[in-house]
């Protein structure tokens, strides 16, 4: 009678387990790869090499590098949408659920930097994919937001969120997760409770002291600021922009791999030949698109500072400034998801840049704990948030229709300036 109700154990020794296992670790393997070099400085002998695997027995896993990013981008997608599907089904409030769904996904990041947990892929080049694989992945990423953002509805019915669009609000959300791999390092996971309650208590309660109203605000335009890394000759000056904004949207709709010197030209009318008069090559070019976009971030960081105020309207003014040039005739700026396609000398010049940057935003935090506007919270931590926010914004094109920019702008960041709770 002891053989009733036995457990059933998975069996290691199972050849279909014993697959299933190796092809988790490559795709683990190639993630982390990916993440950190990008897939077009990766190839296949990499990740072989690093798991000391023959090219041959990685074949038989996987033929080709296309298949291998799009099987990570397929594990990515059903990670996230395992981690939405437990969070929706928890008791508790609309509120709950959100947060207990970013909790998970920052605790699992700890453990995969402290080697318990599976590495996966960030979703920054599916554009470069074949038309089948793109669709897929945009069908599966598409299951995920509609999740979260049903999720962000109850919130809001149940009284837990505040009234805002759900589409909007989600999609700040996701800004949080996704630029995670960016910042948290071994040593935040090391100490991952105090920085995930950080997080936690900037996406529900906000950065202000009190509810901030955003006001109507006038827009600056790049035109009348001088942008200094170019050539101080005003046509080549001119001409080096026009390259880099349309270079630009080349880079952040189709990715590296995806985009085509070709096309660039020929849609600024011009021949390859005048291109790479100014422009040695696709990988300059992807530099140079990091450069003035640096050089717009310090611009405009620094005209919200003359605007004078408290700390929280200078960190308003900030946000809402870069989120709007994204939108503008004057953008958009480059993504920081091509990071990875950069060569490692140009990488860390733009990394250097951008924390230069990102500590002129932690300035007019910490000026806000001077004058009381903003909560006394870790300024390094809600400088990260507010990174990834900005970065994140183009997106609400794929999710958003017929919104101002100005009425967007204030509804996205409501999130980071008064925190989803409603009050």
């Amino acid at each position: 009678m002891n053989s009733m109700n036995r457990p059933i154990v998975a069996s290691p020794f199972a050849k279909g387990r014993q697959h299933q296992l190796k092809f988790q670790s490559i795709l683990s393997e190639a993630a982390q790869l990916f993440n950190w070099q990008g897939s077009r400085a990766t190839t296949l002998a990499d990740i072989a090499g690093s798991m000391k695997l023959t090219k041959t027995c990685l074949y038989y896993y996987v033929k080709t590098k296309e298949e291998l990013i799009y099987q990570c981008y397929v594990a990515s997608c059903a990670m996230w949408l395992e981690r939405a599907q437990s969070s929706a089904q928890i008791d508790g409030t609309g509120l709950d659920k959100i947060v207990a769904m970013v909790r998970g996904h920052f605790y699992h990041y700890a453990d995969t930097l402290n080697g318990k947990g599976q590495h996966f892929a960030m979703l920054t080049e599916v554009s470069s994919l074949e038309q089948p694989h793109i669709d897929d992945i945009t069908a599966r990423w598409a299951e995920v937001f509609g999740l979260c953002r049903s999720m962000v509805a109850q919130g809001i019915k149940d009284r837990s969120i505040a009234t805002l669009d759900a589409a909007v609000v989600t999609l700040a959300i996701f800004s949080i997760l996704q630029w995670l791999p960016v910042w948290f390092n071994r040593k935040h996971a090391a100490n991952a409770d105090q920085v995930i309650e950080t997080v936690l208590d900037i996406l529900v309660n906000g950065l202000a002291v009190q509810r901030h109203p955003f006001a109507a605000i006038e827009f600056p335009s790049l035109q009348e600021l001088p942008i200094d890394s170019f050539d101080r000759d005003v046509q080549n000056r001119l001409k080096r922009e026009a390259f880099c904004r349309v270079g630009s949207i080349y880079f952040n709709q189709k990715g590296y791999k995806g985009t085509s010197l070709d096309e660039i030209a020929s849609s600024l009318d011009v021949t390859k030949g005048a291109f790479y008069y100014h422009i040695k090559d696709k990988e300059e070019l992807l530099y140079q698109c990091f450069k003035r976009t640096l050089d717009v971030e310090k611009l405009l960081l620094n005209k919200a500072g003359e605007a004078g105020g408290t700390g929280i309207n200078k960190v308003e003014l900030a946000l809402r400034y870069l989120f709007n040039v994204q939108f503008s005739a004057d953008g958009p700026l480059i993504r920081y998801r091509s990071l990875p396609s950069l060569d490692e000398g140009h990488r860390k010049s733009v990394l250097k840049a951008n924390t230069d940057n990102s500590a002129q935003l932690g300035a007019y935090i910490r000026q806000g704990f001077a004058d009381n506007t903003v909560r006394k919270i870790d300024a390094d931590i809600a400088q990260y948030v507010l990174s990834g926010a900005v970065e994140a914004s183009p997106d609400l094109i794929d999710w958003v229709e017929n919104s101002h920019e100005v009425e967007l702008s204030a509804v996205y960041f409501h999130l980071f300036i008064n925190g989803l709770k409603a009050k």
